[in-house]
């Protein structure tokens, strides 16, 4: 009972302080406007100055105070720890304590580099060295205004105005009975957020774990897949995020126990009214579908029945992905600093491949729901897609050439590109001049390149050697794909026949079939002029080729 109440209390002392701090802003505002001339300006400058150095000489001093147990057993960094503390009695200008400081801290990061420290040590000077500076925005602004209200008394009398009124505004009567009158406007404590679909549908919500004790554990359900499931809270205009907010802290034990706000209601009458008010955020008594949610028409065995279904996304189990992706990308974590620095770590990574944001509100994300709010409004997909299609070699038995459609298919792209510069070049009556024939050469390359890649497939594998023996692929071919075929006549004939050379005739007549076109006449002096460019090329991949033929076979024998 005492832990609820002070649950309700500290709700409006924290929203009171928020009203103060947006009126605090409110005040400070035209006077840190840069394009007016305040007559504070420059006083709030100096405050502004004063109060950083301040608050960032106590989060030193914090630092220290941790560096003086770190440091106990280390006599130097010990002293110079101790020496930065001194200066906190030397220096009355926070200014400059605050620049001497930040000197002291340099020289102290330098020694514990050079100390012999035990790692662990040094991973946890950095750790505290790392720390971020958290300002409390509400004090400083305070303190800022008391400071101008000694020099302009009307700001005095603002800021008693602002505290008034957000007092005013949380008188705790008032504030309770509007809740509970707009209580039906908010679903609280919900796993299912109909928003999340559409931002401006009116459907309903739904607490998915009131099935938990039903359902079955090996089926992929929101209450299966998370141990714990953070609730959301959703409501139907922004306005009344807060009423979901204080009965999402407390709501539930004021429909157990409605005693909780009998030190705020005027009588039993409107302590019991509150009651059945708040139950409508949590039980709402009619479901319902919109116009802007999706519906899914799920036929049952008879021709003429069907269940409507509405599907709804899941914002538990969306935050709970969202919380485990973002934890898994910190780069601060020990696995990822290990994992950047190549360092070994005990740590395991964890990571998340191609992963989309789908945007649920581009600008309001609390508008939808609290859990939203905090996820910025990114709703985090996970790639469900099929396995990409990877083709296997396979042995070219029952092909009757390599240099055939299937082939061009694959230099399909290079091909073209030399189709169409031979194209342009009769087009325009152009002389192939150098630049052209470089051009020329530049696209055979790449085909060949496509051409010896397959090659190199076939050749890779060492599993179906011999295989051309069952092949109808020409005699040439067949000493090209196959070099290691275990048969002697095959190997001598291979040594002593000059196959390259039929080879490379097969290659320069299938470039020719492959950009065959009606406006080109390819014959003999092309095929000659391919050759003559693809001879080299072939004599280069032949010797690579060898080269690592023999160096498996030294493997293998060792």
């Amino acid at each position: 009972m005492e832990k609820a109440q002070k649950i309700i209390e500290d709700f409006f002392a924290e929203k009171i302080q928020d009203s103060v701090s947006a009126g605090y802003e409110e005040i400070l505002k035209p006077v840190r406007d840069k394009k007016k001339n305040h007559k504070h300006k420059e006083q709030l400058e100096k405050y502004t100055k004063e109060e950083d150095a301040l608050e960032s000489n106590q989060w030193v001093r914090k630092k220290l105070d941790s560096l003086v147990v770190l440091f106990s057993n280390h006599e130097k960094l010990s002293e110079l720890v101790k020496k930065s503390i001194a200066l906190y009695q030397d220096n009355s200008d926070p200014n400059e304590l605050k620049t001497n400081l930040a000197t002291q801290f340099k020289i102290l990061k330098k020694e514990v580099g050079k100390s012999q420290l035990p790692e662990r040590d040094k991973k946890a000077f950095e750790e505290i060295n790392a720390d971020k500076l958290q300002s409390d925005k509400f004090e400083k602004n305070k303190r800022l205004l008391e400071k101008l209200a000694e020099i302009d008394s009307e700001i005095t009398n603002t800021m008693i105005e602002v505290k008034n009124l957000a007092e005013a505004e949380y008188q705790r009567n008032s504030w309770i009975n509007h809740a509970a009158q707009k209580a039906s406007e908010v679903s609280v404590r919900m796993t299912h957020i109909a928003k999340l679909t559409h931002s401006s549908t009116k459907a309903s919500n739904i607490d998915a774990t009131v099935f938990e004790n039903n359902s079955l554990k090996n089926l992929i359900v929101t209450v299966n897949c998370a141990k714990e499931i953070t609730k959301d809270f959703a409501y139907s205009s922004a306005a009344y995020a807060k009423i979901a907010e204080f009965l999402h802290l407390i709501g539930n034990d004021i429909c157990i126990m409605p005693a909780l706000l009998k030190p705020y209601a005027q009588d039993e009458n409107q302590l019991q009214e509150w009651q059945e008010q708040f139950r409508l955020a949590f039980i709402e008594r009619n479901k319902s579908s919109h116009i802007l949610a999706k519906q899914v028409y799920f036929p049952l065995t008879s021709a003429t029945d069907y269940h409507l279904v509405m599907p709804l996304i899941s914002s538990s189990l969306t935050q709970v992905i969202y919380d485990r992706i973002w934890e898994a990308r910190r780069k601060d974590t020990p696995a990822n600093k290990a994992r950047t620095e190549e360092t070994f770590s005990l740590e395991v990574v964890r990571s998340f491949h191609r992963t989309a944001v789908l945007k649920a509100t581009q600008t309001n994300h609390q508008n939808v729901s609290n859990l939203n709010g905090k996820r910025l409004g990114q709703l985090i997909l996970l790639p469900a897609i099929p396995p990409q299609w990877q083709t296997q070699a396979k042995p070219p038995i029952h092909l009757k050439t390599l240099f055939n459609k299937q082939l061009a298919t694959q230099a399909k792209e290079p091909l073209t590109e030399l189709k169409n510069l031979l194209l342009a070049i009769k087009a325009n009556k152009l002389s192939v001049n150098l630049q052209r024939k470089r051009l020329i050469r530049s696209h055979l390359i790449e085909i060949a390149d496509v051409v010896f890649d397959y090659a190199a497939q076939i050749q890779g594998l060492k599993q179906h050697t011999g295989w051309s023996q069952a092949s109808q692929l020409p005699l040439h071919q067949q000493y090209w794909l196959d070099p290691l075929r275990p048969d002697e006549e095959f190997q001598s004939t291979r040594a002593t026949l000059d196959w390259p050379s039929d080879l490379v005739v097969d290659f320069s007549k299938w470039i020719n079939r492959s950009i065959k076109h009606k406006q080109l006449t390819l014959g003999i002096t092309h095929e000659k002029q391919w050759q003559k460019l693809l001879a080299p090329l072939l004599r280069e991949f032949n010797a690579l080729a060898e080269a690592d033929s023999e160096i498996s076979v030294v493997e293998e024998e060792a």
